[in-house]
C-alpha cells in the first residue's frame, strides 16, 4: 500500500459540537422539526443532502440549496472551529508519513473548509492533498464520487490505496472505487455498520491504524 485516504469528521477530528450546533441553527432558521442530538449525530459523515433525504423525507428537494446555505452560514463562521483532534492523531500520522505512505484527506467537507481546518489543527505537514465535495454541496457530494476525484487528482492507483473512515459511506466509497477499506470505531460509526458496508479490517483506537495498514497486501 502506498496511498492512505482519511475521512475527516469522526476519523481525524471530533466535529460533533460544531456540526450539531449548525444543524440546530438550520432547523430553527427554516422552521423544521427538531429531531434531537442523537439523530443529528447520525448526520456526521454522510453529506448534508443524503441526511436530509433520510431524516427529513418530507422536506422539499427544491429547498435543499436553502438548507445547505443555512447550515453553512453557521458552520463556516462558528461551527468549523468547534472541534478537536482525537488523542494521538499527530503521532500516528507522523508514524505513517515516516514509513513512506502518501497521506490524503477524502471528506464530504468542501475543500475551502478543509483549507481552513488543516492549518487550524496544525496538520499542514502531514497531508499531501485533500479532496472534498463541490462548493455548492449538490454535485460531488457522495464519498464514492469524492474518493474517485481524490484518486484521479493525486494519480493514486486504487489497488495501492486504502480508505480509512468511521462510517458506512467511507466503506462504500472504498468498495465502489476498488480501494481497500479500514474502518475505525472511535468515531461515529460502530463495528456492525462498518462490517456490513464493506470494511476489510476494523480497529478501535487511533494507535491501531499503522499496524492495521501493514496488514494490507
Amino acid at each position: 500500500m502506498k496511498n492512505l485516504f482519511f475521512d475527516f469528521d469522526g476519523t481525524i477530528a471530533n466535529t460533533q459540537e460544531g456540526i450539531v450546533n449548525a444543524l440546530e441553527y438550520m432547523v430553527n432558521d427554516l422552521q423544521m422539526e427538531h429531531l434531537g442530538v442523537d439523530t443529528y449525530k447520525k448526520f456526521i459523515g454522510p453529506s448534508l443532502i443524503d441526511s436530509l433525504e433520510k431524516f427529513y423525507p418530507d422536506f422539499p428537494k427544491t429547498r435543499y440549496q436553502e438548507a445547505v446555505k443555512s447550515f453553512q452560514s453557521y458552520y463556516n463562521t462558528k461551527g468549523v472551529y468547534q472541534l478537536e483532534l482525537y488523542p494521538g492523531m499527530k503521532d500516528m500520522l507522523q508514524q505513517l508519513k515516516d514509513a513512506g505512505y502518501n497521506l490524503y484527506i477524502s471528506s464530504v467537507k468542501t475543500e475551502s473548509m478543509l483549507k481552513i481546518l488543516i492549518p487550524h489543527l496544525g496538520l499542514d505537514d502531514y497531508f499531501e492533498g485533500f479532496y472534498g465535495q463541490s462548493e455548492d454541496g449538490l454535485t460531488r457530494n457522495t464519498k464514492p464520487a469524492i474518493l474517485k476525484y481524490g484518486l484521479d487528482e493525486s494519480k493514486s492507483a486504487a489497488d495501492d490505496s486504502i480508505m480509512i473512515g468511521d462510517r458506512m459511506t467511507d466503506m462504500q466509497g472504498g468498495v465502489q472505487n476498488d480501494v481497500h477499506t479500514l474502518g475505525i470505531t472511535y468515531g461515529f460509526g460502530d463495528h456492525q455498520e462498518l462490517k456490513e458496508s464493506g470494511a476489510e479490517l476494523i480497529v478501535d483506537h487511533v494507535d491501531d491504524i499503522p499496524g492495521a495498514v501493514k496488514k494490507f497486501k
